[in-house]
């Protein structure tokens, strides 16, 4: 018999043939004929003898404290009016095992410590904090526990909610921290700065995964290797987040990874490794996700858990039909074919992307619509592709999955691409106004020499890349380290009014007599701010237009003046279409002339971008002031980026083509209401937040200053500065949390025969709609059921307007959920409003109570 002993006031269990003992102080207790550990008659040991305690006044508070093992109340020792009949009994039951996990580093091994007991994420304070206990934790994780590093303060960032334990007390040798010494869970005197943190050592053995009973490669049953040995993941807990990280250790897109479980791939052998695995998603192994312990689990093979993974494959574009070189129909190649592009939102944000990929410019690039290179054959492969125009690749781009549209070949999109000279870039500075000069030249970049650089050099590269030419310096010697590959040029020789570095005099291309320790730098001004403005019209939207340059306003002379420079004006501005006019249509300014002979191609962001004189140099007067008249706007849009649920995040508004942030100058709770109102959401209830409490965006600010009364349908309809017009930076980013009243604000169903079952119609927009019943089905009827607060097991989808047809608008289509969404409108579907089905295919639910 095997007996723990441990004195003053903390208890010690051992197993001795069936019997669990106590031990505190000289005091004994054990548990005696239960059929299992942890209950049975409670015997206590005393004056060298056991005996047992009477049930008199027995109750549940007295088994805790049995259980607890910190002593039991009594009546004095061989005092009672029993025999053995009432002997007392009780039965414990186990502890939730506690799990570790690391969070806040980008990679894996290290980061903020977080325990959860009780079925709660908590933090540990780090007083008493030290390399003892972290190797605790980097056992429980798997890694080697010598060489673990303990990290006070934060280091990885402050935690949120509780602090479950502080002064640990670790010896090193615990299996878990929950059997190393500390104040008593939830016990502390710290805030979230001072939470504990660790970085860990290699692993003790590699742990890698495998998908075993698939039908084809990237699916099957999660194998994982851990200490010499492969076994199974048990299913509790396990979701579509652990999926990602499996799929991404093997090589795969996390993004459209997909969870199963119930032995969805055929039950395993072996040893269950791990259960209650939870991971974020973006941890890069398995093993930096929480987990109950290697081999602790409560699972047979029945739970084994799988994923179904989805292969990253390179993305193709082409050019067919066109009658040059760089222009043509865009033709993507995916998954082994050749397919179009439908031009549904197809513009020139897409187009640079394509030009890019092509390597070509993307500056110059405009769209095309309507088979304007000619009608193609074969799969349609994208639609509704909305780029922001700095994408790498097109598959980087929104739009509504591969092979998903509503179009034919009569509106494959097109591209023209237009290349206005070499392409430069600075690389290795330590801003991004600096570096080593690399040019873009027959699709191969290459550095430049410094025989003969010179500032003149230097400020028409700045120039090309939007900088203040004025303050350029150049450098040489490769100042910003060595470049590697083709030399481009040498011997530059710029007078420093050029808009091209490929308009300077040089020996020609790729002939020089250097090597890579003459490579070229330069160090640019940032930009002096621009705007635009219309003045003199008798509407909002047009007039004169007067453009801000170096701290002052003026006008633009109409030489060479046509649509598509006004094209440009009005997009600044906010607008959609535009017309231009000439002869100071709008009465003549004053003060300087600051642009003349402006020729854009009508794509470009800003008129600053657009080909002209030079700033101040025109042989015009103000008789020739140029104007605009610009067409109203299309409709805005929102979406909410960065929060840890639907509802909340970041506001972004979708304005002309683009997306951005709004600025929280003035940003208030009824502004918040109308973001909510136009999500589908119920306004009551929302919360607006500031200070970029989502995290800052990138790209443009578009709102500043907005004033909503809470009761409009859209943001567009608020008062604020002007569109782009700001004094802000992405620290500034608004966000809004968005409240559902109840699940009828966001779904419902009409016309059923009985409760739980109609037609399903869904509000956005502050309008109810009905779903398109293409590619409905089970999945998509759980998570409407799931919302209405009905068992989803038992769903049912039903089609072709079986509960009536609808009226209205149509929202969505091609829904396809998965059935784990809490939301409708988390599952993959069609835009918003673009169906193309009539009320007699309106889906329908059939939920159980």
């Amino acid at each position: 018999m095997v007996m723990g002993l441990l004195m003053f006031s903390t208890l010690v269990l051992a197993l001795m043939a069936g019997v669990v003992v106590y031990s505190m102080d000289s005091i004994k207790v054990r548990l005696v004929g239960g059929s299992h550990a942890g209950e049975g008659r409670v015997e206590v040991f005393y004056n060298g003898t056991w005996g047992t305690v009477c049930d008199d006044d027995w109750d549940d508070n007295d088994a805790h404290v049995v259980c607890r093992m910190f002593g039991y109340n009594h009546n004095g020792w061989g005092l009672h009016d029993c025999d053995h009949s009432e002997d007392a009994s009780v039965r414990c039951v186990a502890a939730v095992p506690v799990e570790v996990r690391l969070v806040g580093s980008a990679r894996p091994g290290e980061g903020r410590v977080e325990v959860l007991h009780n079925g709660e994420w908590g933090t540990v304070c780090d007083d008493g904090w030290d390399d003892l206990d972290a190797s605790v934790v980097c056992r429980m994780l798997g890694y080697n526990p010598s060489g673990s590093v303990s990290i006070p303060s934060a280091h990885f960032g402050q935690g949120t909610g509780s602090i479950l334990m502080d002064e640990v007390a670790c010896t090193g040798s615990e299996a878990s921290i929950k059997d190393c010494n500390h104040s008593g869970w939830s016990s502390h005197k710290c805030d979230h700065s001072e939470d504990a943190s660790v970085r860990c050592g290699t692993t003790t053995t590699p742990v890698k995964v495998t998908l075993v009973g698939g039908s084809r490669v990237g699916e099957g049953r999660v194998n994982v290797f851990h200490n010499g040995e492969w076994g199974t993941v048990c299913d509790n807990d396990w979701d579509d987040n652990d999926a990602r990280v499996v799929c991404r250790m093997l090589g795969y897109n996390p993004k459209y990874s997909v969870s199963f479980y119930g032995t969805y791939f055929g039950r395993g052998f072996g040893p269950i490794l791990m259960d209650n695995v939870a991971c974020s998603g973006n941890e890069a192994s398995i093993q930096d996700c929480g987990h109950r312990g290697w081999r602790s689990h409560n699972c047979s093979h029945f739970e084994d858990a799988g994923v179904r993974c989805v292969p990253i494959r390179p993305v193709e574009v082409r050019l067919v039909g066109g009658a040059r070189a760089g222009e043509g129909r865009v033709e993507v190649f995916l998954y082994g074919e050749w397919g179009t592009v439908c031009d549904d939102g197809w513009d020139d944000n897409d187009a640079r992307v394509v030009c890019r990929m092509l390597g070509y410019n993307p500056k110059y690039s405009v769209s095309f619509n309507g088979t304007y290179f000619g009608r193609g054959f074969g799969p349609i492969l994208m639609d509704n592709v909305a780029c922001s125009g700095s994408e790498a690749s097109i598959q980087d781009c929104g739009h509504n999955g591969w092979r998903s549209h509503d179009c034919d070949h009569f509106e494959d999109a097109g591209v023209r691409c237009l290349e206005a000279g070499p392409v430069v870039r600075l690389v290795g500075g330590f801003r991004d106004t600096e570096g080593r000069v690399e040019v873009l030249h027959n699709g191969e970049w290459g550095t430049v020499c410094d025989d003969g650089w010179d500032d003149n050099d230097a400020r028409v590269v700045c120039r090309m890349l939007g900088y203040n030419p004025t303050g350029s310096v150049s450098l040489s010697r490769a100042q910003f380290g060595q470049g590697t590959g083709s030399i481009l040029m040498d011997n530059v020789d710029c007078s420093g009014i050029e808009t091209s570095i490929k308009d300077c005099g040089h020996r020609g291309w790729k002939t020089h007599n250097c090597a890579h320790s003459e490579d070229a730098g330069v160090r640019c001004v940032a930009a002096t701010p621009f705007d635009v403005r219309l003045v003199g019209g008798s509407r909002v939207g047009e007039g004169r237009v007067e453009v801000f340059y170096n701290h002052g306003w003026g006008t633009v002379c109409d030489d060479s003046w046509d649509n598509n420079g006004a094209s440009v004006v009005c997009r600044m501005l906010g607008y959609n279409g535009s017309v231009s006019f000439s002869g100071a249509r709008f009465g003549q300014g004053t003060g300087s002339i600051l642009m003349d002979n402006v020729v854009c191609s009508g794509s470009e962001t800003s008129i600053k971008d657009c080909k002209h004189r030079g700033w101040g140099t025109h042989n015009c007067d103000h008789s020739e002031d140029a104007g605009v008249r610009c067409v109203a706007a299309r409709p805005v849009e929102v979406r909410l980026v960065g929060g840890s649920h639907a509802g909340e995040g970041r506001v972004e508004v979708f304005h002309n083509g683009e997306w951005g942030t709004v600025c929280d100058d003035g940003w208030d709770v009824n502004d918040a209401r109308v973001v909510c109102r136009m999500l589908g959401y119920n306004p009551s209830g929302s919360v607006s937040f500031s200070g970029a409490r989502f995290g800052q965006g990138t790209g443009p600010i578009l709102m500043d200053n907005v004033a909503c009364s809470g009761s409009e349908t859209s943001i567009k309809d608020c008062k604020h500065r002007g569109w782009r017009t700001h004094n802000c930076d992405h620290s500034k980013d608004a966000g809004v949390r968005c409240v559902v009243a109840g699940p009828v604000a966001v779904v419902r169903l009409v016309d059923g025969k009985c409760d739980g079952e109609g037609r399903v119609e869904v509000f956005h927009n502050g309008e109810w709609g009905t779903v398109c019943d293409d590619g409905w089905d089970d999945n998509d009827a759980r998570v409407v059921c799931k919302m209405l607060g009905y068992n989803n097991r038992g769903a049912t989808a039903i089609r072709r307007a079986s509960s009536g047809r609808g009226s209205g608008p149509i929202h969505m289509g091609q829904v396809a959920c998965t059935g784990r969404e809490s939301s409708l409108k988390d599952c993959p579907h069609d835009k918003w409003g673009t169906q193309d089905c009539e009320h007699s295919e309106d889906a329908g639910v059939r939920c159980l109570p």
